[in-house]
């Protein structure tokens, strides 16, 4: 990393040594120099300032063999490193967490806003709980950041939400929005990046793994990659998306762009409700009524599940053959019924290895990715927020 002046150093130098901290939990000033490569006045200097700022706590450390006066250790204060996380993914609903600096979740509520018919209000709706609610049990103090979920795109170019499933949010400048509701630095992006980050963290602790795929089918369909440790994002924010990949039904019209066969159409929630009607001689009109008809086994909610069990192994198989992954993970409203048939999907999948013989990858079923959608924005916030 290229850094222009003393006062950046400083701030890079101050994040390793919280970064460090989160690993190995507690340890003196002398180890830390010596682990990160760094002057002991450094690292004693820097630890003193982070202290005074209350993120540092410095404690006696136990089992030393060390004859005379007990070394002091410090550590991460977690009670003064908290992230503030929204996820607005589903319509109607905001879940609010506060999270600490390991990601472990410390308030967790949610609230409705169905009755709302702006943005604005949804926004002032955030504000209201972070004032009424959040700042009774926290200090502002406390909270270094706002992390926050959406489904559609955060164009980083515009800082706009573009292809959102929720229409009050496209080409909203959301995060200015919120910033100056809070008063507190916003971070924003989709559920499928989140997502993905969040389990690469998991992963990356216990079996270092790399390179994983995250598959959020919900109310939309969508994708988060982390290839060679890095998540993949293009320049304007849209990469990487799948929703308008055309291997869908072609009877099947997308809602986002009208055009037929996009794969979108057939994988998100109201997919399956519209499939049905497009085959059944009755009319639904809630996944929940689709959801009594495939557990009754009847005829056109089998039809329908097959078939998208079949288009979902199309979907696995290229994002395999692309990606070449360890894991893929699969979350969102729609993993019961995927879990049914993902046996068929990955026939798919076997059939069309770039190498026969090749290991598949794991696949795992997220059966609660809001949850995930909050470590991952709380993650997000530890990520890019500097101490000094």
């Amino acid at each position: 990393m290229k850094v222009d002046s003393s006062v950046e150093l400083k701030k890079v130098h101050a994040k390793e040594i919280i970064n460090y901290l989160k690993r190995n939990k507690s340890c003196t000033k002398k180890v830390m120099a010596e682990e990160l490569g760094l002057s002991f006045a450094t690292v004693s200097n820097i630890c003193n300032e982070m202290r005074e700022k209350g993120y540092l706590e410095e404690t006696a450390l136990e089992d030393t063999k060390v004859v005379g006066r007990t070394p002091k250790g410090i550590s991460l204060n977690y009670n003064n490193l908290m992230s503030l996380c929204f996820d607005l993914t589903r319509f109607g609903v905001i879940r609010v967490a506060v999270a600490d600096y390991s990601t472990r979740v410390v308030y967790d509520d949610r609230f409705d806003y169905s009755q709302k018919s702006s943005i604005q209000e949804v926004v002032q709706t955030c504000g209201s709980i972070y004032r009424e609610q959040v700042l009774k049990r926290f200090s502002e103090d406390q909270i270094v950041g706002v992390g926050v979920a959406v489904p559609g795109i955060f164009e980083k170019k515009t800082h706009n939400i573009v292809s959102s499933e929720i229409e009050l949010f496209n080409n909203q400048p959301m995060k200015e929005m919120l910033s100056k509701t809070l008063g507190k630095t916003v971070y924003i992006d989709n559920e499928s990046n989140l997502c993905v980050m969040s389990e690469y963290m998991r992963e990356n602790i216990y079996r270092n793994q790399d390179n994983i795929v995250y598959l959020f089918a919900d109310e939309g369909l969508g994708i988060g990659v982390v290839a060679n440790g890095k998540l993949i994002c293009g320049s304007g924010g849209y990469a990487p998306e799948i929703c308008h990949m055309p291997i869908g039904n072609m009877q099947m019209q997308c809602h986002l762009c009208s055009s037929m066969g996009c794969v979108e159409s057939d994988l998100r929630i109201m997919g399956y409700v519209e499939k049905y009607n497009l085959y059944g001689s009755r009319k639904i009109t809630s996944y929940e009524e689709f959801l009594e008809l495939w557990e009754k086994k009847e005829g056109t909610a089998v039809q329908v599940l097959e078939e998208n069990a079949a288009i979902l192994g199309r979907l696995l198989s290229i994002l395999n053959n692309i990606f070449n992954p360890d894991c893929i993970y699969i979350g969102g409203e729609t993993v019961g019924l995927i879990r049914e048939v993902l046996e068929k999907s990955m026939e798919q999948v076997t059939s069309r290895l770039l190498v026969q013989g090749n290991v598949l990858p794991e696949v795992k079923m997220d059966a609660d990715c809001s949850a995930t959608v909050l470590c991952g924005a709380a993650e997000m916030v530890f990520s890019q927020w500097m101490p000094l």
